[in-house]
């Protein structure tokens, strides 16, 4: 009967254990709850990398005044946390802010519609913050298979993480966060009314959609229109 409850009590350890791995809460300085973690999963091997942005920086998650390392990561679409010295994954909640220290980039977690019209949720990095104008980018990265030789002349590939072309995503007046062109001739037409205004801003400013800075620069004055 001893046997018998100490394996019990042996199985109710290994099941609170792997309970703890799956989601832990991490808690600062000062005692409070700010966010959920998991452990995070291993990836496939392969060339390139999964990430925009390779290191792991200094950030703020939402209003916490608390310094986490943060990395996202493009490929899974997760964050990725590093607390003493472990890799972890953050757990998403609606509206997360995630702001680096050096001002690289800021994340949001976010509901938003996409090119094919269906409703998504996932990270975006924030472009323009403006009162009544949000531009908002959504980093992609794939993974391409490996490819085996068909003929005497081809070579093995190996898989490899590729970037693909970012999406942008536009929010006005705090309505809904839908998809925005990219081309020119349809972001002058963003603003109805307003066409003539923005296309001399962007000829003057010779704005470059693809060029974070210039399209925040854009996005600040088109906040002005509204």
């Amino acid at each position: 009967m001893k046997f018998k409850g100490l394996l019990a009590f042996t199985a109710l350890l290994a099941t609170t254990f792997a309970n703890a791995q799956q989601a832990q809460t991490y808690v600062d300085e000062s005692g409070g709850m700010n966010y959920g973690y998991t452990k995070k999963a291993p990836s496939e091997p392969a060339g390139g990398t999964q990430y925009y942005i390779d290191s792991f920086n200094a950030a703020k998650i939402d209003d916490s005044n608390e310094i986490t390392l943060v990395k996202y990561n493009a490929y899974s679409d997760e964050m990725e946390l590093k607390i003493h010295d472990e890799v972890v994954v953050l757990e998403p909640k609606d509206g997360m802010m995630i702001r680096l220290v050096n001002n690289q980039a800021n994340y949001t977690f976010t509901q938003y519609t996409n090119k094919d019209g269906i409703a998504s949720q996932n990270y975006l990095v924030v472009i323009s913050d403006a009162s009544n104008l949000k531009i908002f980018k959504r980093e992609r990265i794939y993974l391409q298979p490996e490819q085996h030789p068909q003929g005497g002349y081809q070579k093995y590939k190996a898989p490899l993480y590729k970037k693909q072309n970012p999406e942008y995503y536009i929010q006005m007046n705090n309505g809904d966060i839908v998809y925005m062109s990219d081309r020119k001739k349809d972001v002058i037409k963003l603003i109805p009314g307003k066409e003539k205004e923005v296309k001399k801003f962007m000829k003057e400013n010779r704005i470059k959609i693809s060029d974070d800075k210039d399209l925040q620069l854009l996005g600040n004055y088109m906040n002005t229109l509204l």
